[in-house]
């Protein structure tokens, strides 16, 4: 008898530190989950700001032509009145949080508005207003933005997606019918519309040049379109805006706007046969023979249809067939390779000949061509016959 007491008062004591232990436990659970969030929270707000740079190679902000310029002025001013009315409503939610939550022995409810047919018009009109001025706009901007305005005289180009690099095709490059067909760098006029149309032969990919014009995806069997025009020369970022595989982050490409007379340029020397040295004329033999390399790229000029079609059957019907390549033809003027990937230097090619898997994982060049079928994956080539055939592909201009 003389126990109950003692146990009576021991278990009230436990339960009175239990719920202080619970307690302090909750608290201190908060204040430990606390700091992660806040500073997710200010990491978070430091990627957005730092995402927000007008001057960045591939920055929908800084636009340089009429498309990119319509289309960001309409992305502008949607936001902007989106922003407004986030405001105006969380800001009206946060106040009557505020100025009618439930104070210490208050038990009846405030006013109640339910049924103000005022507010309800009003809260009913004004986004039916703005959703269809917004909405009309919007249509009226893809009609405009649809074809290159009337007498532009539009350069036509075609741009087909491949797994994983970008075919350009010119039918009239150079105004006097020339067909050009080069890869991954697209040669433009400044000032000058460019209709592109958008094919694909394998998978689903997406054309974006971010500060000339939108993205439009690339969809087997169906032919899309595009236009663009560059206000000022320079190179512009491309990039495939569609998850396409394993490279797609890869699969970039480079548009290289020029001055009238250099277009000119370019398009007339296309395709003209290069003074090969020695050493270049070796590594030519090696491209057209031991490396096998002709089986799927075209150094000599534009590609025929027939043979592109071949590869890409070959390409599309076995595992490990023939995987139609980058025209090669102007290679030593391009900027960069590999799709945009690396600039184009002769220590980043030579690595490039050696081991591809290496520069850019998931290519079809290391996968399927028969000089890489080695056990470590590096080319089955001497130190020698790499540097003659480096020599050849420098001097295609």
């Amino acid at each position: 008898m003389g126990l109950l007491p003692f146990r009576g008062a021991d278990s009230q004591t436990l339960r009175a530190g239990d719920e202080k232990g619970k307690t302090t436990l909750m608290s201190k659970r908060f204040t430990i989950t606390r700091k992660p969030l806040l500073l997710l929270g200010i990491s978070a707000i430091l990627l957005l700001v730092m995402a927000c740079a007008p001057d960045a190679k591939q920055s929908t902000f800084g636009t340089s032509g009429p498309v990119a310029e319509q289309q960001l002025l309409l992305f502008n001013v949607l936001l902007w009145v989106m922003i407004v009315v986030f405001v105006l409503v969380e800001g009206v939610l946060l106040y009557a949080i505020i100025k009618f939550r439930r104070r210490p022995g208050q038990d009846e409810l405030p006013p109640q508005t339910h049924g103000h047919t005022a507010l309800e018009i009003t809260w009913t009109i004004v986004p039916t207003i703005l959703i269809l001025g917004l909405g009309i706009w919007s249509a009226i901007t893809l009609f405009n933005l649809d074809q290159p305005p009337a007498g532009a005289d539009a350069l036509e180009i075609t741009a087909v997606g491949h797994q994983w690099w970008w075919e350009f095709e010119y039918p009239d490059a150079d105004g006097n019918g020339k067909y050009i067909s080069t890869a991954n760098e697209l040669k433009v006029p400044v000032d000058r519309a460019v209709r592109v149309n958008l094919r694909s032969d394998d998978v689903i990919h997406s054309f974006w040049i971010p500060k000339l014009a939108g993205k439009i995806d690339m969809v087997p069997t169906r032919e899309n379109y595009m236009w663009f025009q560059a206000d000022e020369t320079g190179t512009f970022y491309g990039q495939c805006a569609e998850f396409c595989g394993t490279a797609h982050a890869q699969m970039k490409f480079l548009v290289q706007v020029l001055p009238q007379e250099d277009y000119l340029d370019w398009a007339e020397r296309f395709g003209e046969t290069p003074v090969l040295s020695a050493q270049a004329q070796a590594g030519q033999s090696v491209f057209n023979g031991t490396g096998g390399c002709l089986v799927c790229h075209t150094a000599t000029g534009s590609d025929d249809p027939a043979v592109v079609d071949s590869r890409m059957q070959s390409f599309l019907t076995t595992e490990t067939g023939i995987a139609p390549g980058p025209n090669l033809t102007d290679l030593a003027t391009r900027e960069r390779f590999g799709a945009g990937l690396v600039d184009m230097n002769r220590q980043n090619l030579r690595q490039w000949i050696r081991n591809p898997e290496d520069v850019k994982p998931g290519n079809h060049m290391s996968g399927r061509a028969a000089i890489y079928q080695t056990s470590d994956g590096r080319a089955n080539l001497s130190e020698t016959e790499i540097t003659s055939l480096l020599e050849y592909l420098l001097s295609l201009k």
